[in-house]
């Protein structure tokens, strides 16, 4: 549907022209939803995501206008932004100098190109009728496009009119017939020779008032050039067989040859002032070389419609081979290789693949030694239909190799979500994809001493990794510090992540911080280094990557005991103490804030807070100090303790050596104060966190975390600006297995958890989804909103829960089909089922059959079905009738989609006709 939108609006935006009197009609969202029998609110939202990726412009007029972006750049130029507050501010832009985007669409053209169009510009711009132009260069090299680009430039700069002509015409064609050659350029007169049985006009004249452009014009023959000279000096010609008729025709003319000048007459020479060397493909350089290439399989894919994934082995030979043909060769080698790549491909794929198998011989066959050695090449870059044309950078390649194996990683996190792996699996996936991208990075790094941010990156993370060591005893090998400088090396941009990615990034990096606690707290001090002296921001699948890597390397961290911190007055007391004590112990027990007697208890609180910011304190956190006002220390920080907090005042050398080593045999809190009591005489105060819990409301789906999480955002939307409370979405096998011990019901106070189905944990609210889409859970809404919010509040929240969870909404947020087809085919299976039952299902039911059934379809189509049902192999047993009435009743489904239902799916439908 999306392609089909984005194609549909490409129609109709070649129609738009930059009228302020002209209807806006066929470009809002009341039009698509029209065309494509659709309602409004799911226009709306394909329409805004072909925004977000680039594919559409947005001005927002009343109501909003929706254009397309690459048709509208085509006639207008290049765009800087993709959303306008108005019609005026796109007009604004667009008429910045919309010429300038003409010349914008060659690549090269602030580069290799830019003194040509220079010259051009002179050729142009010269009064009366511009300055005849000779392009010079070898075949394929593009002087036919750039002629192209000539004539729309003039038109755009209105130094020709909007309909003047442009007629193309290869000499080469009749270079061996002079006669003819002569005709089609001047025409002829009737019987000027045999078969000419009537007046011809010819392209000089029928060029009038525009361009002509000659290509190959150096297979004109002598009398040819002397002709042409004489009409570009005199403005005048006669056809050919006329004695006394002159003829007047004004032309911009335009050459091209892929021969040395000196063929020519000196005399036509003369007549043409400005000569402009088109470079060759390799003059141009890698980087144009490699753009060029990413830009013919972007063509391929909007001609195919179709994602293409081309491996970087394929890339890499691509890049390094020398056509022969230019520009016009490695088109044709790359339409080649996508054509074969295209007549491959089989129903049940939705992308295409370019591999080495798909090349042409004559690659192999001129430079086989480019097939040698790749071992190290593995992964690929996937180029999409209707992207924006993107100029790549030197480490496009790698970026695209670390961004798929992010990918990978969040596909392995999706099964783990959705129960089809445990934890292990996961992790050895993960680092098993790590491992690999990581040893491909260290292969294919610069040599340091050719490379100054090589060297640099090297430098910084072995000095981070030593102060690790010494301040957190984080130890650490030497291939750690090169791989994670690799990595920084050719991570440039953020990956480019869609919406689903990007839930399922923060959902990942919450998993990591409490699964992975004490490599993600490695992760976290080496990103503040890196951050401050490297000035990289990193970003979440960096973090996610990196604490990954740690997970499976020879990096170890003993530092998840209680923490200590002594604080004394004197500009070296409470570090002289801690350093003692370390020393004496053996390890680095203590941190320290030396307190100079002039500080406030402010002072100290800031370093606190950041002390406790930066570090693990949910095991607990031993403060000592030595007197007076930092024993109200609490009072300052009770609001940042993550655990327990004991403080304990009077510190001195020996009471701390005691107590620290208590803490070095790893003993808790609670297992350190009862000795203390009897040992250490001055103040001891065990505090516990006073922090009151985030609110929040749970939401989950027994079909899995993706259909949880658009719940999670419908909700979010009801309770906007209203209500400060968190709506997180959770796996529902895990809720019901582990119930109140799943960490989102120990971080959070939990109001109620909304499901399709109720996972049983006492103490929780449950509201089902089938109520809240039937009216029914109203009272429901009420009650567990009334302690936090007034009931004027409630009521907003429940009139938006009401619009948001309308039937047609939910299913319109859970898929991307048709929601008017689809809900008639399931009422029809539903009505089935109806008469096999010989009863009618209630409502809630049936709602929750409609919510069911829609996702299901959706997840058949995209080959991604529920593959496990709890005793399956007793339900098939048990259940063979109702199993059958099912598979009957829904028929009509597979037949209309042309899927099957597997029995897990089957099973679940089952669930909720029994209310299991």
């Amino acid at each position: 549907m999306y392609d089909e939108v984005a194609n549909y609006m490409r129609e109709v935006t070649a129609k738009f022209t930059v009228d302020v009197e002209q209807g806006f009609e066929p470009y809002q969202t009341e039009a698509v939803a029209f065309h494509f029998h659709i309602d409004r609110t799911r226009a709306s939202r394909i329409l805004n995501e072909l925004v977000k990726e680039n594919i559409l412009l947005k001005i927002n007029t009343r109501p909003v206008c929706f254009l397309h972006r690459e048709t509208i750049e085509e006639n207008y130029g290049s765009l800087e932004n993709s959303i306008f507050d108005s019609f005026d501010a796109f007009k604004n832009e667009l008429e910045t100098d919309k010429a300038e985007g003409i010349f914008s669409q060659l690549i090269g053209f602030e580069k290799s190109l830019k003194e040509a169009l220079q010259q051009i510009k002179t050729s142009i711009y010269y009064p009366d009728n511009g300055l005849p132009l000779m392009l010079l260069g070898p075949t394929g090299v593009g002087k036919t496009f750039l002629a192209k680009l000539i004539y729309d430039y003039s038109r755009v700069k209105k130094v020709i009119a909007e309909d003047a002509p442009f007629h193309v015409f290869n000499c080469a064609l009749y270079a061996n017939n002079p006669e003819l050659l002569t005709s089609y350029l001047f025409g002829h007169s009737k019987g000027s020779f045999t078969g000419a049985i009537k007046d011809q006009m010819g392209l000089i004249e029928q060029a009038n008032q525009g361009i002509l452009f000659l290509d190959e014009v150096h297979r004109l023959d002598r009398e040819g050039q002397e002709k042409l000279f004489t009409f570009m000096d005199q403005g005048t010609f006669s056809r050919m067989g006329e004695t006394n008729v002159v003829r007047k025709s004004k032309v911009r003319l335009i050459f091209a040859t892929t021969e040395n000048l000196s063929v020519f007459l000196e005399t036509f020479l003369r007549r043409i002032p400005i000569t402009v060397n088109v470079p060759s493909l390799e003059e141009r350089g890698q980087t144009e070389k490699s753009q060029f290439i990413q830009h013919f399989f972007t063509e391929e894919c909007k001609l195919l419609g179709i994602p293409i994934h081309v491996t970087n082995k394929v890339l890499d030979i691509l890049n390094k081979y020398n056509y022969t043909g230019n520009i016009g060769d490695c088109k044709n080698i790359i339409k080649y290789a996508c054509g074969c790549a295209f007549s491959k491909k089989t129903k049940n794929k939705d992308e295409i693949s370019v591999t080495l198998q798909e090349l042409p011989g004559q690659i192999y066959k001129n430079s086989p030694q480019l097939f040698d050695n790749y071992a190290s090449k593995e992964g690929g870059v996937l180029f999409h239909p209707y992207k924006k044309k993107q100029i790549l950078h030197v480490n496009e390649t790698k970026i695209n190799q670390m961004e798929q194996t992010y990918r990978n990683c969040l596909g392995y996190f999706s099964k783990l979500e959705n129960n089809e792996w445990k934890e292990p699996e996961f992790l050895e996936k993960c680092t098993e994809e790590i491992t690999a991208m990581m040893d491909n990075l260290i292969f294919e790094r610069p040599n340091e001493s050719k490379s100054f941010m090589m060297e640099f990156n090297l430098s910084s993370i072995q000095d981070i990794f030593r102060y690790l060591e010494a301040q957190y005893h984080i130890k650490y090998d030497g291939n750690s510090v090169y791989t994670l400088s690799s990595y920084l090396f050719f991570k440039s941009h953020p990956f480019i992540l869609n919406k689903q990615d990007e839930i399922l990034t923060k959902q990942m990096l919450q998993f990591i911080k409490k699964q992975y606690k004490v490599e993600y707290l490695i992760v976290a001090k080496i990103m503040s280094f890196i951050e401050k002296r490297m000035e990289l921001n990193l970003d979440n699948e960096d973090i996610i990557l990196m604490t990954l890597f740690l997970c499976k390397s020879q990096i170890q961290h003993h530092d998840n005991r209680v923490k200590a911190m002594i604080i004394a007055h004197g500009y070296a007391t409470a570090s002289s103490i801690a350093n003692v004590c370390n020393r004496l112990l053996g390890e680095k027990v203590y941190d320290f804030i030396d307190m100079p007697v002039n500080s406030s208890i402010k002072d100290i609180k800031q370093q606190m807070l950041k002390y406790m910011e930066e570090n693990d304190t949910s095991n607990g956190l031993v403060v000592l100090v030595d007197m007076g006002s930092l024993s109200l220390l609490h009072d300052q920080i009770k609001e940042a303790i993550e655990g327990p907090l004991l403080c304990i005042d009077q510190v001195s050398t020996s009471s701390a050596l005691e107590i620290g080593n208590y803490l070095s045999q790893g003993k808790s809190i609670e297992e350190i104060v009862k000795p203390l009591e009897q040992f250490v005489q001055p103040n001891i105060n065990l505090y516990y966190p006073l922090k009151r819990k985030e609110y929040a409301i749970v939401t989950s789906c027994f079909t899995g975390i993706g259909t949880a999480a658009q719940f999670q955002q419908l909700l979010s939307e009801s309770m906007e600006d209203l209500l400060d409370i968190k709506v997180v979405s959770h796996d529902f096998q895990r809720l019901k297995e582990n119930g109140i011990n799943e960490p989102p019901l120990k971080i959070y106070d939990v109001l109620a958890i909304v499901a399709t189905a109720n996972p049983g944990i006492e103490g929780i609210n449950f509201i089902s989804l089938e109520d809240i889409i039937s009216g029914k859970g109203e009272n429901d809404v009420f009650k567990i909103f009334e302690k936090i919010a007034p009931p004027e509040t409630i009521r907003k929240v429940n009139d938006r829960i009401i619009k948001n969870f309308s039937l047609r909404r939910v299913i319109d947020s859970l898929t991307i089909l048709d929601t008017e087809k689809v809900i008639s085919k399931v009422e029809e299976g539903i009505k089935q089922l109806e008469n096999q039952l010989r009863q009618k299902l209630p409502n809630d039911k049936k709602i929750a059959l409609f919510v069911h059934v829609s996702c299901m379809i959706e997840r058949l189509i995209r080959k991604s079905p529920i593959s496990e049902y709890p005793n399956q192999e007793a339900f098939e047993r048990e259940h063979k009738k109702e199993i059958s009435m099912i598979k009957n009743a829904f028929s009509v489904l597979e037949k209309t989609y042309s899927v099957q239902m597997n029995m897990a799916e089957i099973g679940y439908i089952f669930n909720i006709i029994n209310q299991i």
